[in-house]
């Protein structure tokens, strides 16, 4: 049997940066993260569309997202750790309407330093070739609505995740912590804080705590347990009565080359920021294009809601008739560039979608929860470890990169500050 300090069940992004934010607040614990895969960020941090925002309608994940992107700008320019941010910029497609209901997010924006740049049609359809008007029977069919406004938010871009992941597992390392790879949790141990040796405990008039967790090596004891397993999470913590209040979705990704003139037009547009790139493009009816310059490339996706099961399977494959009949008619339709574009490669992954669209953090005895990511995981990452850290070291307030503090209990369930995030993308 294994004893330690604390325990961190999943090397996503997520657990990285907990156990990272954990073992710099407490030099002195000894520190243990365990994870199924045979290395870091294996999972869906790896299967994620790599970008980065601070852009949303919530409060509470613009801080969370702007200081984890404060602190990610930091670790490239000033520690010179390469992670591929590229301030490319995120472009809100919007109709007038959308453009009026989002002045509370720009707003905010203002007060926080957070630039942004209004586009009219006139501008997007010269520099982007947006058909802001689509017409004919198949536009008429999905009920595409016209562009009235772009808003770029600058403080956005795209990310290499595998770098990230280097970055955390690197430092982790180095600060002493220690890793158990392909190593599965098969339960948490909840055990009675006085136990007397009857059946059934802990009972219900017995104070318990989570004291570890069963693994494919044996026990682990610890006194606090963070897990952090991402769209795995629920399983391992619904058999011992916490409800994290998160549910797996698949989201998939598609990679279309910029193999003639006019797709590498797009891809190189200028008009949008320094770099001489496309912004990250959200178009109407959830569909998203990234550019993947590396690549020669954009990766493209949609978000669909209403339809899509709550469901998680281990090895996700995507749906070609999804990108045919579901992302294809919307991107050709608005940007004629696409037209007959096929892809070259995909691959699927998993949301942990929250119950609002805001991540979930939250703590029991010996226990520490973090999930709910809803698909910004990456974005956020630094600021949620350096809560789920408070959270598991016994402090009340957690100090955010550039200063900030929050109640450690803000991303919890019993205190939560409640702002629906109409962002998820």
């Amino acid at each position: 049997m294994t004893r330690v300090d604390v325990l961190v069940v999943g090397a996503g992004i997520i657990g990285l940066s907990s156990a990272f934010h954990v073992k710099r607040l407490c030099p002195s614990c000894r520190v243990l993260l365990v994870e199924k895969h045979p290395g870091p960020g294996h999972g869906d941090t790896g299967r994620s569309a790599a970008a980065f925002r601070a852009f949303f309608t919530s409060r509470t994940n613009m801080a969370l997202a702007a200081s984890s992107i404060a602190f990610y700008r930091e670790v490239q320019e000033r520690e010179g750790f390469d992670l591929g941010m590229r301030f490319t910029g995120y472009l809100f497609l919007l109709t007038e309407e959308q453009h009026q209901a989002l002045a509370p997010v720009l707003e905010e924006l203002r007060r926080r330093g957070l630039g942004y740049r209004v586009y009219s049609p006139e501008e997007l359809e010269e520099l982007l070739g947006l058909r802001t008007r689509p017409g004919g029977e198949e536009a008429e069919l999905m009920q595409l609505p016209g562009i009235d406004v772009g808003v770029l938010a600058e403080n956005a871009g795209i990310i290499r995740p595998e770098r990230l992941v280097e970055y955390y597992s690197r430092r982790i390392g180095e600060m002493g912590v220690e890793a158990l790879y392909n190593t599965r949790v098969e339960k948490i141990l909840v055990e009675p804080e006085q136990p007397l040796g009857v059946p059934g405990e802990p009972l219900p008039w017995q104070k318990a705590r989570v004291v570890g967790a069963a693994t494919s090596r044996g026990e682990i004891r610890a006194d606090v347990t963070i897990v952090a397993g991402g769209a795995e999470t629920p399983f391992l913590l619904d058999p011992v009565g916490v409800d994290i209040h998160a549910k797996p979705k698949k989201r998939q990704v598609f990679v279309i080359r910029a193999d003639r003139p006019e797709l590498r037009r797009l891809l190189h547009a200028e008009g949008f920021n320094s770099l001489g790139l496309a912004p990250f493009i959200l178009l109407p009816k959830g569909v998203y294009i990234r550019p993947a310059p590396e690549d020669n490339a954009f990766w493209v996706g949609a978000s669909d809601h209403l339809g899509r099961p709550f469901s998680w399977e281990p090895d996700p494959q995507p749906e070609e008739h999804f990108y045919e009949y579901g992302i294809y008619p919307v991107l050709h339709n608005y940007l004629p560039a696409f037209e007959n574009a096929r892809p070259s490669s995909a691959w699927a992954g998993f949301y942990d979608i929250s119950i609002d669209g805001q991540p979930v953090v939250l703590s029991e005895p010996g226990l520490v929860a973090a999930a709910g990511t809803s698909g910004s995981g990456i974005m956020k990452a630094d600021a949620v470890g350096r809560i789920a850290a408070s959270l598991a070291l016994g402090k009340k307030r957690a100090a955010l990169y550039g200063g900030e503090e929050v109640d450690a209990s803000i991303l919890g369930t019993r205190s939560r500050r409640v702002e629906e995030e109409r962002l998820v993308i």
